[in-house]
């Protein structure tokens, strides 16, 4: 007999929030997640908002602290490619990283969007200059988490964008809105790139983070899904997306998500730091740190509660305005898997995956 979550259960179930950025030694969102049954995954990314040294510092040392409770995945500075020891390096930073507890290795978008080399080309996640790290964390059995292009969104102009957040990203963020770079590679590039690292390393325990940036059709996933045994996703940052599926066909949404539960990891891709580079906000972070943080928690674990009860339940999820259409309705009903689907996507695929 099937059994079901109801929302009186959402405390009691493990969960992991396996995608956010812990970018502060005040680990008392750490200590507040304990208490809703809440373990975290921070990752480390080759982004200029914090160095990867200092990032994994402060994971290092919040393992330390709560060794049940707070894991990391470690990255490497990809903006060397050109060195001639780039390889090595790389490896020998990854070697700490994991000596030091890390779970997993991260790759950014900057490969393939950002990085160029010396004849001004996209450096893209195919280039043989990443091969030998590639085969170093195929041989070590060390998970890839990639994020690799950017939902195809992207490659839109602003009014045809589809999803509210998305709009607001690239309009704030033009530098990464490939609508207006016909100079960059393609949507399909990316994915292209992708896919032939998976091709070439069979053995890699990979994760698509973004839903693997196919976000924009469930049924494009479950194509690599079925193409690449070796191939995982996470749904980090793609809630509307799968809103925006779930309103146009809820049974398929939850076909997809029952069919291939084993393969998925819930994750919600937030950054908790006391330092948002916006004055008031800087300076409430800073004398009141426990208020802030508290307040964090309340907000980050509202979502995650909501997140929870559309996979958990049928109940009415409100959507808000989070699609980029004046007919989409405000709510939408829960998709209702069952309890040991949702364990699987919130708890235990993660520890599959990430602790081996």
């Amino acid at each position: 007999m099937k059994e079901y979550y109801s929302r009186a259960d959402y405390t009691k179930a493990p969960k992991y929030d396996a995608h956010t950025h812990y970018h502060t030694h005040n680990d008392l969102f750490v200590r507040q997640a304990k208490k809703a049954n809440l373990s975290l995954i921070s990752i480390n990314s080759n982004f200029d908002i914090l160095s990867i040294d200092k990032q994994f510092e402060i994971c290092h040392s919040l393992h330390q602290l709560h060794p049940q409770a707070f894991d990391f995945l470690a990255t490497f500075d990809a903006s060397a490619f050109a060195s001639q020891t780039f390889a090595n390096d790389s490896i020998a930073y990854i070697k700490k990283c994991m000596a030091a507890g890390a779970r997993g290795v991260k790759i950014w978008k900057n490969i393939g969007m950002i990085l160029k080399n010396e004849d001004g080309q996209y450096l893209m996640a195919d280039d043989p200059v990443f091969a030998p790290i590639f085969a170093f964390l195929e041989k070590e059995k060390i998970p890839l988490l990639a994020h690799l292009g950017e939902p195809r969104n992207c490659w839109l102009p602003l009014e045809d964008i589809t999803i509210a957040s998305d709009r607001k990203y690239y309009s704030n963020n033009p530098n990464y809105h490939m609508y207006l770079h016909s100079e960059a590679p393609s949507y399909h590039q990316q994915i292209e790139a992708r896919d032939h690292i998976l091709e070439r390393y069979p053995d890699l325990v990979f994760v698509g983070a973004h839903l693997g940036s196919m976000e924009w059709s469930l049924e494009e996933v479950a194509k690599r899904l079925d193409r690449f045994p070796n191939f995982h996703v996470d749904l980090s940052g793609r809630f509307a997306h799968i809103i925006e599926q779930t309103i146009r066909n809820r049974t398929d949404v939850t076909d997809f998500f029952e069919t291939y539960q084993n393969r998925i990891i819930y994750g919600v891709d937030y950054f908790i730091a006391q330092n948002y580079s916006r004055q008031l906000i800087d300076l409430f972070c800073n004398y009141f740190p426990k208020i802030f943080m508290s307040l964090l928690f309340l907000y980050i674990n509202r979502t995650i509660k909501k997140h929870w009860l559309f996979f958990a339940t049928d109940e009415l999820i409100k959507t808000g305005k989070i699609i980029n259409n004046p007919d989409s309705p405000n709510y939408v009903k829960g998709i209702n898997l069952t309890k040991n689907t949702v364990n699987r996507i919130f708890y235990e695929n993660t520890r599959n995956i990430y602790f081996r």
